[in-house]
Order: structure tokens, then sequence, then C-alpha cells
């Protein structure tokens, strides 16, 4: 007779081999965490933390989500029940002016009340000043967030801050920092949209399932298949930039906005180019240490928004 504590042989090899495969599965885990970190790593930025899947736009900050974000410094985020980073949008008879961009409008390192719409909004409260800025933006989702935004917000401003570091190469490109996005090309004469609905990357399903996300084995896993089922990236040799400046400035000017454009730093082809097709702009370029973080990405420091604010605000008062 078999005692209560034996196992049946038919039991037996099942067991043991289950019990081999999640050893096996574990020092794999172990493994991976311990010489795969670089490969595998999966950043907590704003883009992991609080913004989703956009079938247009590529990625939007979910709307009414809370959190935090460590760069440089720790900072709060909350965006409103339409996705933008600030107040609830409330409507008023104040006119508008709209500030697009990507990070450095968005305030990548800083809290929403340090930002330079913040501290405009302080000197100017005879006007409505509203914060459109999504981290990684390129020029191409900025033409269609306007597209997408104008009729809720009604500007009478509109103002695009270009980074001169990036915006060119996002505008040329069909994925950045692992997302997919929508992209031009020019057909035609005239600019033609490629890439919607936009497809899904690895780092989209990670962000949609961040328990899974913890797991690097499961990591892996996602990354190789999307690496075979998903598109290649893709590069676009000559980026439509100027004409997606031309574009956006006819668009505000055909609502009856006007339109201007602040750069983060100086930039010599650039400028020419503003000067000849007459677009009004701003060198918003930064000269104290103090006024840009050192890492990740040179971002404005609190000092660097007052900076900012004091510069636009000569400039929109003298144009």
């Amino acid at each position: 007779m078999r005692s209560a504590g034996n196992v049946s042989p038919l039991l037996a090899k099942p067991l043991v081999l289950f019990g081999s495969l999640v050893i096996g599965l574990v020092m794999v885990e172990a493994g991976l965490r311990l010489f795969g970190g670089g490969f595998l790593a999966e950043p907590e930025d704003e883009r992991t933390l609080a913004y989703r899947y956009d079938a247009q736009l590529g990625w939007f900050p979910i709307a009414n989500s809370r959190g935090t974000v460590t760069a440089s410094r720790t900072v709060s985020i909350a965006h409103n029940r339409l996705g933008f980073r600030g107040p609830e949008f409330v409507k008023t008879n104040k006119p508008a002016m709209v500030f697009l961009g990507d990070s450095f409008v968005w305030g990548f390192d800083v809290e929403a009340s340090e930002r330079f719409t913040e501290r405009l909004q302080e000197k100017h409260p005879e006007w409505a000043i509203y914060n459109l800025g999504v981290s990684g933006y390129g020029t191409d989702q900025e033409y269609l967030l306007l597209q997408k935004c104008f009729d809720a917000f009604q500007p009478r401003v509109v103002v695009l801050i270009v980074c001169g570091d990036n915006d060119n190469e996002d505008n040329a490109w069909n994925c950045r920092g692992g997302y997919y996005k929508p992209y031009y090309t020019l057909a035609g004469g005239g600019l033609k949209l490629h890439g919607v609905p936009v497809p899904k990357s690895a780092r989209t399903f990670l962000a949609e399932h961040p328990r899974l996300r913890r797991c690097y084995l499961a990591r892996l896993v996602v990354r190789t298949y999307y690496r075979f089922a998903a598109p290649p990236p893709t590069r676009n040799a000559d980026p439509p930039t100027g004409v997606l400046l031309l574009e956006l400035r006819r668009y505000a000017l055909g609502k009856g906005a006007q339109f201007a454009i602040g750069l983060t730093q100086a930039h010599a082809g650039l400028e020419k180019f503003l000067q000849d097709y007459g677009i009004p702009y701003a060198d918003l370029t930064t000269t104290n240490p103090a006024d840009r973080y050192p890492k990740f990405g040179n971002h404005w420091t609190p000092a660097g928004h007052a900076f900012v604010a004091e510069k636009l605000d000569d400039f929109l008062k003298n144009n």
C-alpha cells in the first residue's frame, strides 16, 4: 500500500517538468535583469506613465491622469479632461492664445505652475492662455493637433515653439522614442499624410500593461514579436518642415488667428526661412547655465521658463 505522502508516478514527471520550467524561467528572468538591463530598459517617463496610444497623433496624454515624473527632479503631473497639462478648460469671453510644442512647452522637469505659459497668464489676466504642449511631438503632430483642437479653443493667437535640436528629425521619421507617429511627405506640390491610423509599438503595448512591463522576460517576448510584426522604422531624407510651418500659418490665418513662432535656440537657416516668408518669431535662446538642466534634454529650469516668459512678453507686445 502506498503511503499518503508518496506521489503517483503518473504525476511525478509532470511535477518535475513543471518545477524545472519554473526554475528555468526564474533563472532567465534573473539573467535578463542582470545582463539585459540596458537593452530591455523601459523608461519611466511621462509618455510611459501618463500618455496613451492615439490612432491619429501617435500618443497623447491620458485625460484626468495624475502622477509624478522623476528626471533632474521629481515633479507632479496632472492632465485635465481634454488631456492637456493645466487647469480645466473653461469657455471665456477673453481673447485666447494657444502655445503648441513638445516637452519644452509641456514642461518637462518643472511643475506646471513654473512654466512660461503660467507666468505669462499671471502677467496678462486679460488673456486666456492655453498650453497645448505634448512631449515628443514634431511639427507634423502639432499641425494635426491644431486642426483637432482649434474650434474648441478658438484662439486669437497661435504660437508654435520650435525645438531646433530635434524637430526636423521628428518630422522625418514614422517612429520616435519607441512610438509610431504620423508623418508627411511632399507630393503633387503639397503635403501627403502617412501612417494613419498609427500602428502600435512594443513600447505602446508595454505602457498599456504596466504589470507585464515589470517582467523582463515579457519585455523580451513583446519586443521580439513587434520587431517582426510592426512596420520598420522609415526615414524621409527630405522632411517637409518648412512646408509644415507654412501650412500651420495658413491654417491659423484662415481661421482668423495670428501666427508666430518661438525658437528654443538660435538657428540661422530656420531664421532666414522665417524672415523670407514674413513669419514673426522670437529667439528664446538662453545663455545662463542656470536656465537649463544639464541632463535629460537640457530642458528649461524654472528660471529658464521665467526668462522665456519675459522674452515672449516683449515679443508679443511688439508684434
